[in-house]
């Protein structure tokens, strides 16, 4: 239960696309050699200022600011105390509750969050609960480039375990498949029992397996004992992913791509996945998708593709949910997230450890924002 303390009143909100230099360049999907994010930033009467991300961002950069300012009628002016304003947005007819305006509504209520952690000076988690009951955030390395090599996913599983990680997440269903299955050999013998997870991406790649496909593909898949198998359908086959789900031994991950309630409450009456993957920056609202990960039983995992902004706020779902299970931490080094971030992302034993900074414990200033001004077109692309 959501405790709000402040009566102060919002006077800005601001939507703006940053662009970060990203791996070593040439990562799959970012023809520009950055990364570019969508964020929002809402200011109070005291001067405090609150940050959100959008995950719609990363497809659609150049649109975040304008979307922003269509809703700031909405939005100036409302007092902190009550955020009913934001259900409200959601109920614009029409595209207010699905899609890429309510990804950037999902932005927006994060900033509020945000905002009111640092005017009570307390960490998100505390807002929700002032007990020390916080669920452990078990953690995953999501990494294995769909166009990395037998060696390259070797190499990544070194680093992975390095890091302190025992559970893995590869990609594959872009290049041949004998040796997408090479891949997954070199990846079983290096990784704990039960710990291997498969995304196919079938969601962004442009060749997608039908039904027939995937069958024959989840047929291969089996002898790997895998954790899941992730989007091995376009997300719009909603209907084959439950024939898909009932034909195959290997559960079935989805829920991604997915921005509005409705798409989830599908997910859930038609039974057609094992693993929901719920986005605090995509999905719905936090107090929303909070309400919905307690309320269905489905395991549930985190699905995190952003920044270090991203990564704290459903790092905070996973620890206040009681029935999400895995938290994704995205592998590939992104510049930005090392500077937005007031402390240093803390892990133990594979598990993130919250930060009690107030809000997110993220700040991103006019240096920064200067410094990783937005490249055009560079929204992801392949």
């Amino acid at each position: 239960m959501l405790k709000i303390n402040t009566e102060e009143k919002i006077v800005k909100i601001n939507g703006f696309a940053l662009s970060s230099p990203y791996g070593d360049g040439k990562v799959f999907g970012q023809p520009m050699g950055v990364k570019s994010l969508g964020f929002i930033e809402v200011i109070s009467e005291s001067g405090k200022i609150g940050f959100g991300e959008t995950y719609c961002g990363i497809y659609s950069p150049s649109l975040i600011s304008p979307i922003v300012e269509f809703l700031t009628p909405h939005i100036l002016g409302k007092k902190l105390s009550n955020l009913d304003f934001i259900e409200s947005l959601n109920k614009i007819p029409f595209i207010g509750n699905s899609g890429i305006i309510n990804s950037i509504i999902v932005g927006v209520e994060l900033a509020i969050l945000d905002l009111i952690g640092k005017i009570e000076n307390k960490p998100i988690y505390k807002l929700f609960s002032e007990e020390n009951n916080l669920k452990k955030v078990n953690c995953y390395f999501s990494g294995g480039s769909v166009v990395f090599s037998p060696e390259e996913i070797k190499n990544d599983l070194i680093k992975s375990k390095e890091e302190g990680f025992n559970n893995y997440k590869m990609r594959i269903g872009l290049q041949d498949w004998n040796i997408d299955l090479e891949r997954l050999l070199i990846a079983k013998q290096n990784i704990d029992q039960g710990g291997l997870m498969v995304d196919a991406i079938m969601g962004t790649l442009k060749n997608k397996w039908d039904l027939e496909t995937a069958l024959l593909k989840a047929k291969d898949l089996e002898k790997f004992n895998l954790k899941w198998l992730e989007e091995p359908l376009c997300p719009t086959e909603i209907s084959n992913y439950g024939i898909l789900k009932n034909k195959t031994k290997i559960p079935i991950a989805m829920g991604e791509a997915y921005s509005g309630d409705l798409f989830f409450k599908l997910i859930k009456s038609q039974n057609i996945a094992d693993i929901i993957q719920v986005d605090a920056t995509h999905s719905m609202g936090f107090r929303n998708l909070l309400e919905f990960s307690n309320k269905t039983v489905n395991n549930k995992a985190t699905h995190v593709w952003g920044s270090s902004l991203s990564f704290i706020a459903n790092g905070t779902l996973a620890a206040l949910s009681r029935n999400i299970s895995i938290h994704e931490y995205p592998s590939v080094d992104f510049e930005i997230s090392k500077e937005i971030v007031q402390e240093k992302l803390k892990f133990k034993n594979g598990e993130f450890v919250l930060s009690d900074y107030p809000g997110f414990g993220i700040d991103i200033n006019q240096k920064i924002k200067d410094k990783y001004k937005f490249v055009k077109n560079s929204g992801y692309s392949i």
